[in-house]
C-alpha cells in the first residue's frame, strides 16, 4: 500500500511539472522588494496588438538575389484571443517579381518610440516554434548601435534569446560598433533539452556593470563584453527567415524547404522591471 501511495505521489509531481512547462498561466515570481514593474504587455486581446505599445515594421527583411526572400509583414503578428501574441511564418506569393514561385513571411513588433529604457530586468515567457527553416528572437535595440568607437557603451544590440524550430540550441549575443567592417560581437550558445516544449522564460538583467542572462530563472551567461551600453533600448519580438547559405545549414536555422508551414512563435507576456531605490 505504501509503495502504491509513493507511486501516486510521484505521478502527481510529474503532472505538476508538465503543467508548469506547458501552461502559459504559470509565471515566474519576481521579488517585489527588489524590483518594481514599470512596463508590460500580457497579450490578452484578440486580433491587432496594442499599437500604443508596439510598432509593426513591414519590408523585405532578408533579400536573396539568388532565391526566396524573407519578409516582415504586419499581418503575421497578432493576438490569438487566448493570451498569446502570435508571430507566424507562412509562404506568400512572390513579392519582388524575381522568378521565385513564392517568398516567405514572418512577423515582428517593436516598442520603438513607445517604450525605451536603460537598465532593468527584461523578461519574455514564450513557446518556441517547431519547424526548421526560421529563427525567433527576443532582443533589445538602440539606434546608436551603428556608432563606431570600439565600445558598446553608446549602443549595443542585446539578443536575450534567439531560438529555432529544429534544434534545442539557444543563442544569447551582443553586437556593437555597427554591422560593417568594424562590427564586434560576443555570444553564448547552449543546448537545453526540451526547450521547444511548452512555455519558458528568458530574462536579462542589465545594470551599469554587466548583463546577466537567464533561462527559467537559471543564470546562463554573465558578461560586460564591449562595455555595457548606457543608452536606452527598445524591445523587439521577431521571427526571421533567410534562404542564403549561412542561414540554411545546421549552424543556424536549417532549410525552410524542409518545414511545414504555417508555424508559430507564441508569446505569453513581456515584462520590464527596474530596481527599487
Amino acid at each position: 500500500m505504501k509503495k502504491r501511495y509513493l507511486v501516486i505521489i510521484f505521478l502527481e509531481i510529474l503532472i505538476i511539472l508538465a503543467s508548469n512547462c506547458s501552461n502559459p498561466e504559470s509565471v515566474e515570481e519576481v521579488d517585489t522588494s527588489e524590483w518594481k514593474l514599470v512596463w508590460k504587455d500580457e497579450f490578452n486581446g484578440s486580433g491587432e496588438v496594442d499599437l500604443s505599445k508596439w510598432e509593426k515594421p513591414e519590408y523585405n527583411r532578408r533579400n536573396n538575389d539568388n532565391g526566396k526572400d524573407g519578409w516582415w509583414l504586419k499581418e503575421n503578428s497578432y493576438q490569438d484571443g487566448n493570451g498569446n501574441l502570435v508571430i507566424e511564418i507562412s509562404k506568400i506569393p512572390n513579392r519582388n517579381n524575381d522568378n521565385d514561385s513564392h517568398d516567405y513571411a514572418t512577423g515582428a513588433i517593436r516598442s520603438k518610440n513607445r517604450f525605451e529604457k536603460t537598465f532593468g530586468k527584461f523578461e519574455v515567457r514564450c513557446k518556441l516554434p517547431t519547424q526548421p527553416g526560421w529563427w525567433v528572437a527576443f532582443w533589445l535595440m538602440s539606434e546608436s548601435v551603428v556608432n563606431v568607437d570600439s565600445s558598446g557603451e553608446d549602443g549595443t544590440e542585446i539578443d536575450i534569446m534567439e531560438g529555432f524550430g529544429w534544434t534545442d540550441r539557444i543563442n544569447q549575443a551582443l553586437h556593437w560598433d555597427g554591422y560593417g567592417d568594424d562590427h564586434k560581437s560576443a555570444g553564448n550558445s547552449l543546448a537545453i533539452p526540451g526547450i521547444r516544449e511548452g512555455y519558458h522564460n528568458f530574462t536579462l538583467e542589465w545594470n551599469e556593470e554587466e548583463y546577466i542572462f537567464s533561462v527559467d530563472s537559471v543564470e546562463t551567461w554573465r558578461t560586460s563584453a564591449g562595455g555595457v551600453s548606457k543608452v536606452p533600448a527598445y524591445i523587439k519580438l521577431t521571427g526571421e527567415i533567410s534562404t542564403i547559405p549561412w542561414a540554411i545549414g545546421d549552424g543556424w536555422a536549417n532549410d525552410p524547404a524542409y518545414g511545414s508551414f504555417p508555424d508559430y512563435f507564441l508569446i505569453d507576456y513581456v515584462r520590464v522591471w527596474e530596481r527599487n531605490e
